[in-house]
């Protein structure tokens, strides 16, 4: 079942950015999609080769009924056939979401988290990788734009975030997709990565094909005469995504080297600050807008609690405080974090003790490998 244009992406994102020491065991989420099962199955073949053990993790949202149960009998035969120990689990997602405040894209993305790091630690995993591909980079890096992202959103997503791996970040659906069939290895398709009212599904149903007809006319609907460039929709499309994630590789190479500039430049953003974080104010108005608001982001995040970000909103109004027309001013910022300015300088001060904390979602456990009993109740992941 060789995958000929899957695995170069792997082994290059594995000898590289996704590197694990060997003998290390890698989780692989699957949902039954053409993504996560050529990932899968591409890892297989891969991975002796670097030394590592595979487990994959296969979570049922109780949300589609028997479409999903037919994922998961698809997710358990691919295992199988591999020789890959799986941990699936079933929950009720609406159900979870509701007694945690979730709701939407985001909701379900928390709680697909949250069971991964459960089985994670179950498999005892050194990393769990995902199935994100070029296309959902082009994605990505669209709906931060469309938002107003800066040069960090505009870097997308990272094939390596902490104990989270994207090793085929530079690989395109066409080509997974043109793979899987010659392997003849079967997926699913999801119906709700149809549904409109998800932001991504209309951004790649609509907004994307939208994008490529105005470059090229012969891509917009029947009866056109054919595209300018003579390559199909979906190859134009996969062309498209190439090129945008290699413009997010170079955001990202270009966020590293002005924050190595930064420290540099400004050593007090090199360390978390005890106390309040003073930066020259002088200094911050006169750097690049790239470089004030990252630094501006460095100064907030060595001071508020970690995960927090600010919003568009936010910088605007601190590069406002460091403006020459400025000598005095507050901003508010999240977690009960304030900017003060005083003269020539800016503080950043963390929030007082009585400043509300976020609910927390709860860990919990995932069901065991498929074939072995769970060493205790897996609440509110039940067995599927």
């Amino acid at each position: 079942m060789r995958l000929r244009r899957v695995e170069p992406h792997l082994r290059r994102a594995l000898a590289g950015p996704c590197r694990l020491p060997r003998g290390a065991t890698l989780l692989v989420a699957v949902s039954g999609g053409a993504d996560s099962t050529a990932l899968l199955a591409g890892l297989a073949r891969v991975t002796p080769e670097f030394g590592l053990t595979l487990h994959a993790a296969h979570l049922h949202h109780g949300l589609r009924g028997s479409a999903a149960d037919a994922d998961l009998r698809l997710v358990r035969r691919l295992c199988a056939s591999l020789g890959v120990p799986l941990l699936a689990a079933r929950c009720d997602a609406a159900a979870l979401m509701r007694r945690h405040g979730l709701a939407g894209e985001n909701g379900l993305r928390v709680l697909r988290r949250r069971f991964l790091h459960a089985a994670r630690r179950r498999s005892g995993a050194a990393a769990i990788a995902t199935a994100h591909t070029a296309d959902d980079q082009l994605e990505t890096v669209l709906m931060r734009l469309l938002r107003g992202s800066g040069l960090t959103g505009l870097g997308g997503m990272r094939e390596r975030h902490g104990a989270w791996l994207k090793p085929l970040l530079d690989a395109t659906r066409l080509e997974i997709a043109s793979d899987l069939r010659r392997a003849r290895i079967a997926w699913r398709e999801d119906a709700s990565n149809l549904d409109p009212a998800w932001t991504r599904n209309r951004v790649r149903h609509r907004a994307i094909p939208a994008l490529l007809a105005a470059l090229d006319p012969g891509l917009a609907g029947a009866g056109a005469r054919g595209p300018v460039s003579g390559r199909t929709p979906e190859q134009a499309r996969a062309a498209f995504a190439r090129r945008v994630a290699l413009a997010a590789r170079e955001a990202r190479d270009a966020r590293r080297a002005i924050g190595v500039w930064l420290g540099r430049s400004l050593p007090s953003l090199a360390g978390r600050s005890t106390g309040p974080s003073a930066l020259p104010a002088e200094a911050l108005a006169s750097l690049p807008i790239a470089a004030r608001r990252m630094a501006l982001r460095r100064a907030f995040g060595l001071t508020a609690p970690p995960g927090t970000g600010l919003t568009r909103r936010h910088l605007a109004a601190l590069c406002n405080l460091v403006g020459a027309s400025c000598s005095r001013g507050r901003v508010d910022l999240p977690e009960g974090v304030r900017a003060e300015r005083a003269g020539g300088t800016v503080r950043f001060i963390a929030g007082s003790a009585e400043t509300p904390a976020r609910k927390p979602i709860t860990s919990h456990r995932p069901s065991a490998a498929v074939g072995r009993r769970p060493e205790s109740p897996p609440s509110p992941w039940g067995e599927p």
